[in-house]
């Protein structure tokens, strides 16, 4: 028997690149021109539970310039599993420490937080010595 992932929990939040107005915030083609991330509606539907990009701040934006953020894809923020705890190679900033160029870190994501050890991505808890079992 194959075991079952839980629902998909959706939540509505502000889009954080336009700050809900649903317009572009650069007015790059036009003051009038749609959002490009959240197509001019001021929000997006995000996977719960999250939290708020530690790459970009929760602007939207990839920091030092005017396009949406690689980390989030510009929503501000990040769905992560629980329990977690800080990214030990970023150290929660977000931001990957090898490189010169400022990337977000490959290990969270841009996120700022991993899986808590002992637990497995869905925020089941596994305790040590015991085999988790399907249902």
């Amino acid at each position: 028997m194959m075991a079952t992932k839980a629902p998909t929990r959706l939540k509505d939040i502000t889009c954080a690149f336009c700050q809900g107005t649903g317009r572009d915030p650069f007015g790059i083609m036009s003051p009038l021109s749609t959002c490009c991330v959240c197509g001019g509606v001021g929000t997006v539907a995000i996977e719960s539970p999250y939290v708020q990009c530690a790459f970009c701040n929760g602007t939207g934006v990839y920091p030092h310039s005017r396009l949406t953020c690689t980390a989030c894809e510009g929503t501000g923020a990040t769905p992560v599993d629980e329990p977690n705890e800080p990214c030990p190679n970023c150290l929660g900033l977000g931001v990957d420490p090898h490189s010169e160029a400022e990337f977000y870190c490959a290990v969270c994501h841009g996120a700022g937080v991993v899986a808590k050890a002992g637990s497995r991505p869905g925020g089941h808890a596994v305790e040590r010595g015991h085999k988790a079992t399907a249902s």
